[in-house]
């Protein structure tokens, strides 16, 4: 069946590819950049936030498995970090 993310895990990319952004600019994403799943948007795609790299702070669409439950830890550690 595959892996499926979870809300709020990070991902790290392990190949480079281009993501064009609203105003059509094409930003590279390289090989270690990493992103948080945000939302499940159906059975084959997820949304993610991108952390860093170029593309740092842009959300986008992917084609990932994401799991109806949230990654709680991840996001609990995430929000004692801002404090």
């Amino acid at each position: 069946m595959g892996y499926k993310y979870k809300i709020g895990q990070e991902i790290e990319f392990t190949n480079e590819f281009y993501i064009k952004t609203e105003s059509r600019k094409n930003i590279k994403v390289t090989k270690g950049d990493k992103a948080i799943v945000v939302k499940k948007i159906n059975d084959t795609m997820g949304k993610i936030i991108y952390k860093t790299g170029e593309a740092k702070g842009i959300s986008g669409k992917i084609n990932i498995r994401v799991d109806d439950n949230i990654d709680a830890e991840k996001i609990a550690k995430k929000i004692l970090q801002e404090i």
